[in-house]
């Protein structure tokens, strides 16, 4: 089963061979982080059910990316939509791997604030629900230890109660 945060480590991982000398931060960003970097977080994560045995994932994450300042602590805007644009080059592609699977993944420029650029990363992928056991599949334990109609004895025999004995 693959998780939300399995997919964001795949886009971390992505992220860091386009800047490998940067710092991603993840989860938390301190105020006095470095500069040039960036800071990955989940935003949203949802699983909701397809059938009796898989789930759809749906899940949302946004990069936040730091250039470097000058002198006067100002940052370029210019170097900011550079940024911006590689990662929406490096995330071109509709899917991305994860572990042995492909998920579907798009990669929005969500604007710029003072000193910061912003991507946001959505994915969708269906997966087995977690705790479900298929009732044929003979090398699971679980399924293999409920009793099957082939294993259930029944007796030929059948003996009429007396009228005194039935009850209405």
């Amino acid at each position: 089963m693959i998780t939300s945060i399995d997919v964001c480590n795949a886009i971390a991982d992505v992220i860091a061979k386009l800047w490998p000398d940067r710092m991603i931060y993840r989860d938390f960003c301190p105020v006095d982080h470095h500069r040039p970097s960036c800071y990955l977080h989940l935003t949203s994560s949802e699983m909701t059910p397809a059938n009796i045995s898989m789930v759809q994932w749906e899940m949302e994450a946004e990069l936040e990316l730091f250039c470097s300042t000058d002198a006067y602590d100002i940052s370029s805007t210019e170097a900011l939509r550079q940024d911006q644009e590689a990662v929406l080059l490096a995330f071109a592609s509709p899917s991305i791997q994860v572990g042995e699977r492909w998920i579907s993944l798009t990669a929005k420029g969500d604007g710029m604030d003072m000193g910061s650029a912003f991507v946001t990363f959505s994915a969708a992928w269906m997966d087995e629900r977690p705790g479900y056991h298929d009732p044929d599949d003979m090398t699971d334990p679980v399924s293999s230890a409920v009793p099957k109609m082939e294993h259930i004895e029944y007796s030929r025999t059948f003996s009429a109660q007396s009228p005194d004995e039935r009850t209405i």
